[in-house]
C-alpha cells in the first residue's frame, strides 16, 4: 500500500484531514505534519520522517500545501534519500481522494500523476451569466 503524509504550514494537513474524515471516514496510512510557528524545519524534517516510519508503507505521496515552502523542501530532502517517496505541492482535496481507494494496486508513480491531473481538473470558477432568452425578455419589457 502507498501511505500518504500530509503536510503543511499552521494547521493545512489536519484542516485537509478532518475534510477527508468527514466525506470518507477514518482511512488508513495516512498521516499528517503540521508545520507550526514553534517548529523548526529540523522539527519538520524529523517528524515527517517519524510518520514514515511508523506508516512502514512500500512506498509514499507526500502531500504538500505551498511549492517551494518549509514543508515542501523538507519533504523533497526526504524523498532524496528514498525512490519510493514522491512529492506534490498545491495540494487541493481532490486530488487525495482520487487516490485514496487505490492505494493497494497503484504504483506511487502512477498515483502521483492521477493526484495532479485530478487537482488541475478541480480547479474551477463559477460565473453568472443571462442566457439568451432572459436578454430577450428583458428587452421585450422594455427594460
Amino acid at each position: 500500500m502507498v501511505g500518504v503524509i500530509i503536510a503543511g504550514h499552521g494547521n493545512f494537513a489536519s484542516g485537509i484531514e478532518s475534510v477527508i474524515k468527514l466525506i470518507v471516514g477514518e482511512q488508513e496510512n495516512i498521516r499528517i505534519v503540521d508545520f507550526l510557528e514553534q517548529h523548526s524545519t529540523e522539527d519538520l524534517k524529523r517528524n515527517i520522517l517519524e510518520n514514515i516510519n511508523e506508516l512502514n508503507c512500500n512506498s509514499y505521496l507526500i502531500f504538500t500545501d505551498i511549492p517551494g515552502g518549509s514543508p515542501f523542501k523538507a519533504s523533497v530532502e526526504v524523498s532524496m534519500d528514498n525512490e519510493n517517496i514522491e512529492v506534490i505541492s498545491g495540494t487541493n482535496v481532490p486530488m487525495i481522494m482520487e487516490i485514496l481507494f487505490d492505494r493497494d494496486n497503484e504504483e506511487v508513480e502512477k498515483l502521483k500523476q492521477r493526484a495532479i491531473e485530478t487537482g488541475k481538473k478541480q480547479i474551477l470558477s463559477f460565473e453568472l451569466k443571462e442566457s439568451k432568452k432572459e436578454k430577450e425578455i428583458k428587452i421585450e419589457d422594455g427594460i
